[in-house]
């Protein structure tokens, strides 16, 4: 058996220990409760070997679902310990009108990678009847979701979503937020004590006390107004019209009317929403100095001069030219971001490794995320960046077979940090290898890993 079968075998080990009859733990020890974006990666990677436990972990996390259409970033277990902080209690989301009757929620969404997800558990499933009865039933739900974002998150009617807190980005301590959280100075705070750091995971790899500080103050400021959008509106410091929420929408967008067409739905409003987005994102965050799409402050009402490895994730939703992709890639294969065949470093590193605030260990500040590289090594396949795409693709086996399935890496010594056994990266390293092992001529292989 080749060595990917082998990381293939142990990638689906890591999803059986953290699955939790229901859905699956983003990892032992860390996140012990059902996180939104999560499940959606890891959905894509059941799809690969195990329909039905693909359809239950988006249908799980769907029944808690707002009754406006928002899908919470953290559903939580109430079987678990006490032991995630901030938890439950200290969300309160139950003072809000719109939160599930039988369900305890934080207040925030993340990235909708959902409808993509759904999509993709369609196309591989090996019971077609029982995944269009799936479709049947998440389809209204997820396009309630996209409705939320378009009705509730876009003010201006731009066709670009905010976002009000950095944990609905998915990239909680990137650069991209700094100069706009400092402008916060957290007071009247309640008492609170951090659990992260009692995990394993060392504080140099994680947010720092003064983040949270400013997490907390925005997560109070939500509580205030009972979680009512206008009214958050109005007085939220932190409103940002983020590239990575916006091309996942777009992406998403566009599947979600894929699955409307399969289901003989009317799919126009969708597909304008599509076409809006991307032309948004064109018009309104692409920095054609720096050569990539940057985010936008809305309350400084400018850009947010930052470059990530986001900034090319429009690549993921279709949404640039040719020609911009081209300048995407030109930048994107550069020192900055792991060139190709540069053996000093993996890529892609979620921040400019020649940028002053790059720290190769800590959380979003630098490390390799599976998640980003995955949606980058799409989005140059897209675009005929075909030799880049097989190096990114190259670099997530490599740094997984070399140091396993961690939450990130350091993109200069490949080591693994934060969370080890982490569910999206052995989810999406399936996904990643399942062309090559499904069209392998060894029937026996195929089967052993992706079943009949």
């Amino acid at each position: 058996m080749s060595n990917i079968s082998e990381l293939a075998l142990d990638a689906k080990a890591v999803l059986d220990k953290n699955w939790l009859g229901t859905y699956t733990r983003p990892s032992p020890r860390l996140y012990p409760h059902q996180w939104n974006w999560d499940s959606g990666f890891i959905a894509i990677g059941y799809s690969t070997y195990d329909q039905d436990r693909a359809q239950l972990e988006l249908t799980s996390l769907f029944k808690a679902q707002w009754k406006n259409g928002m899908v919470p970033h953290i559903v939580f277990n109430q079987k678990v310990p006490d032991d995630y902080f901030p938890g439950a209690k200290f969300w309160d989301s139950q003072r809000s009108e719109n939160t599930p009757e039988d369900y305890i929620t934080s207040g925030i969404t993340q990235p909708p990678i959902h409808a993509s997800s759904a999509l993709c558990i369609y196309e591989r499933a090996s019971d077609k009847e029982k995944a269009l009865k799936f479709l049947e039933h998440i389809y209204p739900k997820l396009l309630a979701s996209h409705r939320f974002f378009y009705n509730e998150r876009d003010p201006k009617n731009e066709g670009l979503v905010y976002i009000r807190h950095p944990w609905e980005s998915g990239l909680d301590n990137s650069p991209n937020w700094d100069n706009s959280l400092k402008k916060i100075t957290p007071q009247d705070l309640p008492e609170f004590k951090r659990k992260d750091l009692k995990k394993g995971v060392p504080s140099e790899q994680r947010p720092t006390d003064d983040d949270y500080n400013r997490y907390i103050y925005l997560l109070e400021l939500f509580k205030k107004h009972d979680y009512n959008e206008s009214d958050i509106l109005e007085e939220c410091p932190f409103l940002i019209q983020d590239t990575l929420m916006n091309s996942v929408l777009a992406k998403a967008d566009h599947d979600l009317a894929k699955i409307g067409k399969i289901l003989g739905e009317n799919v126009s409003e969708i597909i304008s929403w599509e076409e809006k987005t991307k032309n948004a994102i064109n018009r309104k965050l692409w920095h054609k100095g720096h050569g990539i799409y940057d985010d936008f402050d809305l309350k400084a009402d400018k850009m947010i001069e930052v470059d990530t490895a986001t900034g090319f994730s429009p690549l993921f939703s279709g949404a640039p030219s040719q020609n911009q992709a081209q300048k995407l890639y030109d930048y994107l294969d550069s020192k900055s971001f792991c060139k190709l065949h540069d053996n000093k470093c993996f890529s892609i590193p979620n921040y400019n490794m020649e940028g002053e605030y790059f720290e190769p260990l800590n959380y979003w500040r630098g490390p390799i995320w599976i998640n980003i590289n995955w949606m980058l090594h799409l989005g140059l396949l897209r675009y005929g960046f075909k030799d880049k795409a097989e190096s990114v693709k190259a670099d997530i086996i490599e740094l997984i077979r070399r140091f396993g399935f961690h939450e990130y890496f350091d993109p200069i010594k490949g080591i693994g940090y934060g969370s080890s056994n982490f569910s999206w990266t052995a989810a999406l390293f399936l996904d990643v290898v399942y062309e090559e092992i499904s069209n392998t001529s060894d029937k026996h292989r195929q089967n052993l890993i992706f079943g009949e």
